[in-house]
């Protein structure tokens, strides 16, 4: 019995001699592999990470870690430490689990694009409402940009079509912009001269071509106006038909100017 409690003291000694052989043989690993070099911390991802993310969130969500490595194997402008001065650069490249963080995965982010300016000019108060019309609605076609026009709407008051009404929508408008796109064409078939009796078929030729460039099509008219006035016109151009009509202007006066006397 005693000899059985002696074999077991023994065993368990062994044992935690064993237990602290370890545990000082893990604690020592990175000194032995930095024996004789210097020790550099680097940065890896921990985790797949996209292109175009910022320094801050990959500070902020802990997208790296922190490994000690020799310097030597350390390749040149691997970072150390991920600063503030990297909150607004963004990655060029995605970056994969236990990827190195290099200083060349950074990147200040593209300036934002200069704003797209108008193509008229808006007056001040005013705001630009576009209406899609045909050419007899636009007094066939004769609209053009800075043109004065009363705007009429057309309702339907009954089961009839003879049962409507039409109104004064916007009084006087002015047009800023005329929309233009190329008159649909439809193909025209041209005949086939016949050989033998054969059975002639026309071939199709599409009339595209012949198409000149000012051929245009004035589908749709933006006027400037105040914000009720286009609350009425919306509302009418989505419950009625509209109609445009050109107000005339004032002829400028030719009469002479009597020379002054000398």
């Amino acid at each position: 019995m005693r000899r059985r409690i002696v074999l077991l003291l023994i065993a368990f000694v062994l044992a935690g001699f064993s237990a602290t052989a370890v545990v000082a043989y893990g604690h020592s690993a990175d000194e032995r592999a930095l024996e004789g070099a210097e020790g550099t911390w680097v940065l890896l991802a921990t985790a797949a990470i996209p292109a175009d993310t910022t320094g801050a969130d990959i500070r902020g969500r802990k997208l790296v870690r922190q490994v000690l490595m020799p310097a030597r194997t350390v390749p040149s402008g691997a970072i150390t430490k991920l600063d503030p001065s990297y909150d607004k650069l963004t990655l060029n490249a995605p970056l994969q689990p236990d990827q190195m963080l290099m200083s060349g995965h950074f990147q200040h982010p593209a300036p934002a694009g200069p704003s797209p300016s108008p193509t008229f000019v808006l007056p001040s108060g005013k705001i630009a409402v576009s209406v899609e019309l045909t050419i007899a609605r636009q007094v066939a076609g004769n609209v053009d940009n800075g043109a004065a026009v009363t705007i009429w709407l057309t309702e339907q008051t009954g089961l009839y079509r003879r049962d409507q009404k039409t109104t004064v929508v916007v009084a006087k408008a002015t047009v800023i912009s005329v929309g233009e796109r190329p008159v649909p064409t439809s193909a025209t078939p041209t005949p086939s001269p016949a050989k033998n009796g054969a059975t002639v078929m026309p071939t199709v030729v599409s009339s595209a071509v012949t198409v000149a460039p000012q051929d245009l099509d004035r589908y749709v008219v933006t006027v400037a106006v105040t914000p009720s006035e286009g609350a009425r016109l919306v509302n009418g151009y989505n419950s009625g038909e509209l109609h445009l009509g050109l107000v005339s202007t004032p002829a400028p006066s030719t009469s002479a100017t009597p020379d002054a006397e000398s």
